[in-house]
Parts: structure tokens; sequence; C-alpha cells
């Protein structure tokens, strides 16, 4: 299986994964959805079952625009099916932030998009920002080491909405 994103996936605890599974974990810190494009050919030659990916938020820190960002991801999507068939593709939702530079308003929207995106393609859609979002829109301080990044209680979080949704990525506790 290949873990597919920024830093957020790239930090993804090991031991958080079921070890009965081979996995690639792709994350790339301050990776952005054009840079994941760029090196798909990379991942042509591997055999993933599953492929996990998440991607956004830096290209929102950068400005990029609501449309440049779900047009990538379709094109992330639309090439990584034609690669690898049989593999089940799982776009994650972006996390909400405490950053004041990306409205979490924004990110809901896109977020919107993306879900239509999975169920046009046939792909998987995780909705994570919903288990992350406090009352304000911004995500839960406890999830988040500077508002961005996730803390160990923000990837537990993570870890109990792949076993809700009867993914194999975590471990069952």
């Amino acid at each position: 299986s290949i873990m597919l994103g920024d830093s957020l996936s790239l930090w993804y605890p090991v031991d958080r994964l079921k070890s009965s599974q081979i996995w690639l974990n792709q994350g790339i810190s301050g990776d952005t959805t054009w840079n994941i494009l760029a090196r798909l050919p990379d991942l042509a030659n591997t055999r993933p079952s599953e492929i996990y990916l998440m991607a956004g938020v830096n290209d929102l820190k950068m400005g990029a625009s609501d449309s440049e960002i779900v047009w990538n991801i379709q094109r992330i999507i639309t090439q990584l099916q034609a690669m690898h068939p049989n593999a089940k593709i799982i776009l994650q939702s972006i996390l909400p932030t405490r950053s004041p530079s990306i409205p979490n308003d924004q990110i809901a929207g896109i977020n919107q998009q993306l879900k239509a995106i999975a169920q046009q393609s046939g792909a998987t859609y995780l909705d994570l920002f919903s288990q992350f979002v406090d009352y304000d829109g911004q995500i839960l301080t406890e999830f988040t080491t500077d508002g961005i990044h996730l803390s160990a209680q923000g990837y537990a979080a993570w870890q109990s909405v792949f076993e809700e949704s009867s993914s194999t990525v975590a471990v069952s506790n």
C-alpha cells in the first residue's frame, strides 16, 4: 500500500499501520498537488493494492486556487487509476487548520468537490475533516502541534477514522 501526500502522510506513525501489509510512504514535507503529479511516474513499477492520497494544504499555503487544487487531484486520481487499475484509491479530505492564511471554509468547499470527484471516478472518499474540526471550524487544538501538523492524538484520531471506515491501513486495537 502507498501513502501519497505531504508531511501529514510522511509523519504517519509506522506503528499505527497494519503490519501485515508492505507500506511505501510517499509523503514528502511541503509537497503540493503539482509536486505529486510530477513524481507519479516514480510509482509506475509499484504494485499497490491501495493508495491513500491526501494533498492540498500546501497548495493553499502557496495561494493556489480551489479549481487548481481540485483539477490537480482529479488528474492524480486519473493517472493512478491508469497506472494501477486494480488498486483501490482512497482520497482523504484536506484537514482543517488553525492557520489564519488558510480559510477553513475554503477547505470545506474543496472537500465537497473532492468527495464528488471520488464518487465520479470510483475512488473511495474518506472524510477526516469532520472528525478533526471544532465548533469554530478549526482543527481541534489537541490534534495539532502547530495549527497544521498533527500531534500524537491527531494521528490516533486519523487511525480511528481508518478503522471506522473498514480500511485496512490501521492496526486494530
